[in-house]
């Protein structure tokens, strides 16, 4: 059986909120990344790698189990 991470958009949400973060652009430059990866990322196009995922934990100063979930591959898909 295949895992992967997903994203807990409702944490990531509060989070935001919380942090005042109100655009993605905004993250984005909270990341240090490019606001299309994070766009891609929030809509389902695209697998969250390493970076993206340990710049999105340093963004708010999160452990990876607080915004990311394991789940079955088969499950993630649906």
């Amino acid at each position: 059986m295949v895992a992967t991470l997903r994203l807990k958009t409702e944490t990531l949400t509060r989070y935001r909120r919380l942090a005042q973060l109100k655009t993605d652009a905004a993250l984005a430059a909270r990341m240090g990344i490019d606001p299309g990866n994070l766009s891609r990322v929030l809509k389902g196009r695209q697998t969250p790698g390493p970076r993206f995922i340990a710049q999105l934990c340093r963004a708010f100063d999160a452990e990876i189990n607080e915004l990311f979930e394991v789940v079955d591959a088969e499950d993630d898909a649906a």
